[in-house]
């Protein structure tokens, strides 16, 4: 799933990254796991971005760094940069203490290792050369039966059941979308804007516009996300015209581009 809210880098610098702006975390290579560590938790947000690959560049320092964000609770979704193949390990390190996204920098062959092993933990991946030149534009696609997979590797992660809620209303399997996004809420899934988002399009799809619109106005409280705002809007705008409920189509999340111009 895709968010805007916060990165962190470990030169400490502050910038921007899509619609609002972000916090920074300081790095120390020798002792720093705690410090990056308190930062993140202080941080009153759903979603970071760890731009710098330097975090995981050191295997060792990257696991004790996603093992001591669990120890501690820290519930965050969040997105990292890989300029090293970082091995089965990590990788599950890193998805089980809430990675949900790679931008990995690698050589073909060394991508497409960690390719595989990427696809078993369900991430969503982006690869380009050393240099930044993509090897595709497309996004990292799954079917139902793969997120079904990820969920019998990783039960217990509730981004993982989350993804599976959303694979499962891609599909039109609108019956079978509860189950896993119940119990993404369960465990604790911390984008509760997209939980509700996900429960909009539900009732759009099957065709109670005020129960969407009950939903997104809940939503927008907190973070607020983009998807959200732009649903809110497209609901509204669809509705005060009098179009046909049965065709509106809300969108998912913001690379929904037959949705809606994002």
């Amino acid at each position: 799933m895709h968010w805007e809210n916060e990165a962190v880098r470990s030169g400490g610098k502050v910038g921007w990254t899509g619609e609002l702006s972000w916090s920074a975390v300081g790095w120390a290579e020798s002792g720093g796991v705690e410090d990056v560590v308190s930062r993140i938790a202080a941080m009153d947000t759903w979603g970071i971005t760890l731009e710098d690959p330097e975090f995981f560049a050191n295997r060792g320092w990257g696991i004790k760094l996603c093992r001591r964000m669990r120890e501690r609770g820290v519930n965050v979704l969040w997105s990292a940069a890989l300029e090293n193949e970082p091995g089965r390990e990590l990788l599950r390190e890193m998805r089980l203490s809430g990675c949900q996204r790679l931008a990995i920098r690698l050589g073909r062959e060394a991508a497409g290792k960690t390719f595989a092993l990427g696809r078993a933990f369900g991430f969503d991946m982006t690869f380009a050369d050393a240099d930044g030149a993509p090897y595709s534009v497309s996004r990292v696609s799954y079917s139902v039966a793969e997120r079904e997979e990820v969920i019998r590797e990783l039960p217990g992660l509730h981004a993982a059941q989350f993804d599976l809620a959303v694979a499962y209303f891609r599909a039109a399997r609108y019956d079978e979308v509860m189950r896993p996004l119940g119990k993404a809420m369960t465990l604790g899934f911390p984008a509760n804007e997209l939980c509700l988002n996900l429960l909009a399009c539900l009732s759009a799809a099957k065709h109670y516009p005020d129960v969407a619109a009950g939903l997104l106005d809940q939503a927008r409280y907190g973070w607020p996300h983009p998807v959200v705002m732009r649903n809110r809007k497209l609901l509204r705008s669809w509705l005060e015209s009098g179009g046909d409920v049965k065709g509106v189509r809300l969108m998912l999340e913001p690379e929904d581009k037959a949705s809606s111009p994002s």
